[in-house]
């Protein structure tokens, strides 16, 4: 099984990369890294989208979260320490495997690489740009999707921030087939998870993933194992989101939703 992975590079995505790549040694032809912040936008158009959708309070905790991230790799690597989730770079040394930026995922460069890595299966591991039709029928088996979230429950974006916003109980992961859509397509296996009182973004972003890693792992076994299910997703319920507006991020704070610490964030790492 060639597997092709599709990502934008965070701790929690890594994670989940890596388990791939720890599990299926010599099994992913390749790695498609997103380079945009925002898909179809430059570096600062993207900062400007998002300080017009979501305020200076968002931008300011997520150019944080990066912030931290490079910093503790950088500081990881002064101290001899070996990190918990490597970076993609890195990951392109430890496990031998082509790592290759893309601002549009689609376009005929990227597609003509990932036809050359000949790939059986495509996943999508919180990939920030729009699959489209014949990137999605590439592969020989299936384009598949992670989602940190119940489908067809919190379509769309930050799923964790609206599930804390709403003082919700209980949440999961989701992989599911890739359709034209963001987060339509069939179900392929799903997950629950229970929000505890003391859950933040970061625990919940952690939990998921964690959990996401198990269910790609056996995502890939389905296939391996021949005729995997496939699951229409049930036509009630479903609700979509875009980027939290300061007035949603108000609302997130009155019902006790904490984004989480950067001492929980060093956790993780």
């Amino acid at each position: 099984m060639r597997i092709v992975i599709l990502t934008y590079e965070s701790l929690y995505s890594n994670l989940m990369t890596e388990r791939l790549l720890r599990e299926f040694p010599g099994q992913v032809a390749g790695i498609v890294r997103s380079d945009c912040l925002i898909y179809k936008k430059s570096l600062p158009q993207g900062l400007l989208y998002l300080l017009r959708q979501t305020g200076l309070r968002f931008v300011g905790r997520k150019a944080l979260e990066l912030f931290q991230s490079r910093a503790t790799a950088i500081g990881f690597k002064l101290m001899g320490r070996e990190p918990k989730v490597h970076a993609l770079r890195d990951m392109r040394r430890l496990y031998n495997v082509p790592v290759i930026g893309s601002t549009n995922v689609n376009s005929k460069a990227t597609r003509a690489q990932i036809e050359r890595w000949q790939p059986d299966l495509i996943l999508s591991i919180y990939l920030n740009q729009l699959i489209k039709g014949k990137l999605i029928d590439l592969p020989t088996q299936a384009t598949l999707n992670i989602h940190p979230a119940l489908l067809p429950r919190h379509r769309g974006l930050f799923p964790y921030f609206w599930v804390l916003a709403n003082r919700e109980r209980e949440t999961g992961v989701t992989i599911h087939y890739v359709d034209r859509k963001f987060d339509t397509g069939d179900l392929l296996l799903q997950e629950k998870i229970t929000v505890e009182p003391t859950d933040t973004i970061s625990s919940l972003s952690y939990k998921s993933s964690v959990l996401g890693a198990e269910m790609l792992v056996n995502a890939v076994r389905l296939f391996e194992a021949g005729n995997p299910p496939r699951i229409a997703q049930p036509p009630d319920g479903a609700s979509y989101h875009t980027w939290p507006t300061p007035a949603d991020q108000r609302r997130f704070r009155q019902a006790g939703g904490k984004y989480g610490t950067i001492f929980e964030l060093w956790k993780y790492m």
